[in-house]
């Protein structure tokens, strides 16, 4: 195991860097899922994405608004 030692500004820009530079999504689909997942908690205990909380709320008030318009627009006569 490495010991704790003190670097430098410089030393610490260059390791970022070449962490960043690695860390580079090139397909849309994994740039979007990335954005979707939970910040707190990206994972489940089963390795899985959990999406946003956020999301799913905003997910479950348009289906309702769906729904909603599909039953006054085509069922209610």
């Amino acid at each position: 195991m490495l010991e704790p030692r003190r670097i430098s500004e410089a030393e610490m820009r260059d390791l970022l860097r070449e962490a960043y530079s690695r860390d580079r999504e090139e397909s849309f689909l994994g740039q979007v899922t990335r954005r979707l997942r939970d910040p707190a908690m990206p994972r489940d205990a089963n390795n899985r994405p959990r999406v946003h909380p956020l999301w799913l709320t905003l997910g479950l008030m348009v289906a309702f608004a769906v729904c909603i318009f599909f039953y006054f627009s085509f069922i209610r006569p």
